[in-house]
């Protein structure tokens, strides 16, 4: 039975990323599944109930696995940390808009979990590379953090950039390269051509 109770959820966030949260209804999810809204509620008290379990066993789950140690920081930048974020990607854009204005519980879950995973990993990147020489040194490890993660919400979870006018994914591709390029120092520069090749297969 759990099996089934794992199928829910993974649909869910599979709906949910695609057509946003406040737009696809228990309903909704039943009925892809083939099975009764009963026995979704059977599992879940409601909505909300779905929306937090959901967070806590996919988006906001552990990524220790998938964090492999590199040479250095600027490899590490590239290939480990925007790996980790490519999970984010696909999400539709009013994913995170409707968690803020509806499901405020869900949400400080996935604020958590950015501050304590996401934004923490940045901030130990950036402190290591400049501690090495291969980010420049008057540069504040916090700072860049923020500002890196304001980007990213500012190309895929805003108004900014709507996808029938613009291909986020290739936006995605010259912000991170411009921010790794603004960074790094002259030692840090050598790395940015394997950098950057390994951004444009990102997909």
């Amino acid at each position: 039975m759990l099996a089934l109770r794992e199928r829910i959820l993974n649909r869910a966030l599979e709906l949910f990323i695609y057509r946003g949260i406040k737009s696809t209804s228990m309903d909704d999810i039943a009925q892809d599944l083939g099975i009764s809204k009963k026995t979704v509620y059977k599992w879940f008290e409601n909505k909300d109930h779905l929306i937090e379990e959901m967070l806590k066993t996919s988006l906001c789950c552990s990524v220790e696995t998938e964090i492999t140690s590199q040479e250095n920081a600027v490899q590490e930048f590239c290939f480990t940390l925007n790996n980790l974020l490519q999970r984010f990607i696909a999400i539709h854009a009013s994913f995170f808009n409707d968690l803020r204005k509806y499901y405020p519980t869900a949400h400080d879950l996935w604020e958590s979990f950015k501050e304590e995973t996401i934004i923490q990993r940045f901030r130990t990147n950036f402190s290591r590379g400049i501690q090495t020489g291969l980010y420049r040194a008057e540069l504040d490890p916090e700072v860049l953090a923020q500002l890196y993660i304001s980007q990213l919400e500012g190309i895929f979870y805003s108004e900014t950039f709507q996808p029938e006018k613009f291909k986020r994914l290739e936006i995605y591709r010259l912000n991170v390269k411009l921010f790794a390029s603004g960074i790094v120092t002259s030692a840090g520069q050598k790395f940015l051509p394997e950098f950057t090749q390994t951004v444009e297969r990102m997909n």
